[in-house]
């Protein structure tokens, strides 16, 4: 593994009434954001890949910690929806653009787009 790898998980820490979509995008300090939930398959895949391809990304994990609040779950899945076009986790964002789901991130990684995402921020 790179030793330049780097996961770091939200659980969620900050307030409710402030969090957003478009916040948790900001907060991250890697190039990469994972919106997942903890006992998807898929969620559990998208990692799988991203650690494999060496990628550093953040990780919000919608079903634990202060994520998981009902209002604020909801709140957020249908900002994420609205967002992407989808109801599905996990999602994966370079930056603000959103990749997709694990199918997509995986073709993405396939073909060469989720390198050039990566080298343009």
């Amino acid at each position: 593994m790179n030793e330049d790898f780097k996961h770091s998980n939200s659980a969620g820490s900050s307030s409710s009434d402030e969090t957003t979509i478009t916040t948790l995008l900001q907060a991250g300090d890697t190039p990469v954001t994972l919106f997942s939930l903890s006992w998807c398959s898929f969620c559990h895949a998208a990692r799988q890949l991203l650690t494999s391809l060496d990628i550093q990304y953040t990780e919000h994990v919608l079903d634990r910690g202060a994520l998981s609040e009902t209002e604020l779950n909801t709140r957020l899945r249908r900002q994420l929806s609205e967002l992407t076009g989808s109801r599905t986790l996990p999602q994966v964002f370079v930056g603000d653009v959103n990749v997709g789901g694990y199918t997509e991130t995986l073709a993405a990684a396939r073909n060469g787009q989720l390198k050039e995402l990566l080298s343009h921020g």
